[in-house]
């Protein structure tokens, strides 16, 4: 199971509004092993990671970016990468 984990600003920017529906589609294309989690950067979890920028991503545990938007193909990458193909 991939856990994805989106950090962005509150009120919500449209930058991380946009990341997180790129997650969400991403998400999609594998039913049942990916979660998408949307967290306010101000979170206790966004405070354990000390945030630079919004919008930010976590994917199981790992930084995956921050201050930009990754795209629905690279979401896919990754999820392959970690689903191990």
């Amino acid at each position: 199971m991939i856990e994805v984990e989106v950090f962005g600003s509150e009120p919500p920017c449209i930058n991380c509004k946009r990341t997180e529906e790129e997650a969400k589609k991403a998400a999609a294309k594998f039913p049942g092993k990916v979660t998408v989690k949307k967290y306010s950067a101000r979170s206790p979890e966004g405070l354990r990671l000390d945030l630079a920028m919004t919008p930010a991503v976590v994917v199981n545990g790992k930084m995956m970016s921050q201050g930009r938007i990754p795209l629905e193909a690279e979401f896919e990458r990754i999820f392959r990468f970690e689903l191990g193909g």
